[in-house]
């Protein structure tokens, strides 16, 4: 008797809508709150690759300035000087030159950002901002490394052309220098122009 009221008891639709609601909006909340959070996770993560870059790219720009332009500077006046030497005596052996000595001691660095690719947060980063700074990092790493080593095998590996030729040799190595005055000079210009664009001065990144 107890069981066929129980059975004619009408169902609370109405709380069963309510409860399966209310189950649902929690599972999706739970979800958004996930995906906020793994957003919030890959922003900061982001950050921190971008970050790390701006570093390593401000301790490139002081290298160049304080180191890489007074070592170019000071190769080249030894240069031209002897070059003057040889051309006003024909004959004589050509002058000791430390040369060796003014040679690039420090690369520059890309590391950050190739760790920054590797990891994939440039995916998520500015595109326009990652386009500049890829296009300064392949210049660096092609066309201005290229010059430099070419400087260093001319310097340590003094062939046949110095030993016969020192005044020509002398010449082709001004012209090797010159190279990388001009390329240090375009170089150190694009880094003034990322330091001064607006998205890369607002990284909030800490000092």
């Amino acid at each position: 008797m107890l069981l066929n009221k129980q059975r004619d008891k009408p169902l609370k639709w109405r709380a069963v809508f309510a409860e399966s609601a209310l189950i649902g909006a929690s599972i999706l909340l739970a979800f958004a709150l996930q995906d906020w959070d793994e957003e919030r996770d890959i922003e900061e993560r982001t950050l921190i690759a971008l970050c790390n870059v701006k570093s390593e790219l401000s301790f490139n720009q002081i290298l160049l300035k304080n180191d890489y332009i007074p070592r170019q500077q000071g190769m080249l006046a030894s240069v031209k000087g002897t070059i003057s030497l040889l051309q006003a005596q024909p004959d004589g052996r050509p002058p000791k030159t430390d040369l060796e000595s003014m040679l690039i001691q420090e690369s520059l660095r890309y590391s950050a950002w190739t760790l920054a690719g590797e990891s994939g947060y440039l995916l998520h980063a500015n595109f326009e901002l990652a386009t500049e700074i890829g296009a300064l990092i392949d210049f660096q790493q092609d066309s201005y490394l290229s010059v430099v080593n070419r400087i260093n095998e001319a310097v340590f590996d003094r062939g046949t052309q110095y030993r016969e030729a020192p005044l020509d040799w002398y010449v082709s190595l001004s012209s090797l220098i010159n190279e990388w005055v001009t390329q240090t000079d375009f170089l150190e210009r694009k880094y003034v122009a990322l330091f001064e664009r607006s998205d890369f001065i607002e990284l909030g990144c800490r000092e």
